[in-house]
């Protein structure tokens, strides 16, 4: 469920089956017969393809699933997976350069790579790794307090200028009879893992599926949405001070706000609900949107020239020209 990642002229990809998922770890702490362990894992682990033909260069097995995207850096992939490990995998063999069992479950928290550390994110041991990229010796830990359900398995981190910034849901409560959650956000001392801030971006209904939103730092500002309020807020990255929140319109009832945005020529574009926006990256203000249909999950657009790409749920890869979202793009040369 990763995201295929281009290095010069080589693809990588990262498998893995969804059958052993959250519900089912908590369907084998009750019954471990009726949980199916074990199905449908012949085909986890990364893949290397050459770029040009498609042709398998390398396949890198693992016994638990790979859904995360891996991370590219100092000429090795770093990718976490369900059974509770972190790997380094040389780029150009596929060779394994190192393993670390930290527990817990890698469900599609993709790590990211700075200075000789890598980040990684588990849940149900709800935890944020720093590892040393060259050893995999953990170098600190440290945690979302009341983390909840996959939590912070299901965020990437996000790390730029010695700034590590994650997201969970957290605190569960029923309310009315209902199950409501809030998402806290925080962000630690990339190199101790000191806290630095933390928010709390609002309690809202539980929703269905993935209930993080993926942040993205740029600019000294981090953008991060919450699928249980469905909005995004701009936050200064070291302060925690909030600069704008924009409310995403017609998210339904799955809630939006669940993929990163991507900063394109001083714009930020956004694909959440059924709909694609441009934002202006100080006020929050909408310069435009093209609504496409079906729902848009944890997808961030990727832009190349003046033509968006992404995927929705209806299976569709979409292009779409830059300007049908954002009238006032002109294409830099």
């Amino acid at each position: 469920m990763g995201n295929p990642l281009v290095n010069a002229n080589r693809v990588y990809l990262s498998a893995g089956s969804v059958s052993f998922n959250f519900a089912n770890v908590t369907l084998y702490a009750r019954d471990p017969q009726a949980a199916g362990r074990g199905k449908d894992i012949d085909y986890n682990g990364v893949y290397c393809l050459n770029a040009h033909n498609g042709k398998l260069l390398w396949y890198f097995p693992t016994a638990g699933d790979a859904m995360p995207t891996p991370a590219y850096a100092y000429r090795s992939l770093y990718i976490s997976t369900g059974d509770g490990n972190i790997y380094a995998i040389s780029a150009r063999t596929g060779h394994k350069r190192w393993m670390t069992h930290v527990g817990g479950i890698a469900n599609m928290s993709s790590p990211a790579a700075w200075h000789h550390r890598v980040f990684v994110s588990m849940s149900v041991i709800p935890d944020l790794y720093a590892l040393d990229a060259r050893t995999g010796r953990v170098l600190w830990k440290a945690s979302i307090p009341g983390a909840a359900n996959t939590g912070m398995g299901d965020v990437s981190p996000a790390v730029r200028h010695g700034i590590v910034v994650m997201d969970a849901v957290a605190d569960p409560r029923l309310i009315d009879g209902h199950p409501t959650l809030t998402t806290i956000v925080r962000a630690y001392n990339a190199r101790t893992g000191k806290v630095l801030w933390t928010h709390n971006m609002g309690r809202g209904p539980k929703v269905p599926a993935f209930k993080g939103g993926v942040p993205m730092i740029i600019h000294g500002m981090v953008y991060v949405g919450s699928p249980i309020t469905s909005d995004y807020e701009a936050i200064n990255a070291r302060t925690g001070r909030v600069m704008w929140t924009w409310h995403v319109p017609n998210a339904g009832p799955a809630g939006a706000g669940r993929g990163a945005p991507t900063y394109y020529q001083g714009v930020l574009y956004i694909s959440t609900g059924p709909d694609v926006y441009a934002l202006n990256p100080k006020t929050g203000q909408v310069l435009g949107h093209r609504h496409i249909g079906g729902r848009f999950g944890i997808v961030s657009p990727t832009i190349v020239g003046g033509t968006i790409y992404l995927g929705n749920s209806w299976d569709w890869i979409n292009a779409l020209p830059v300007k049908s979202v954002n009238p006032h793009f002109q294409l830099r040369s």
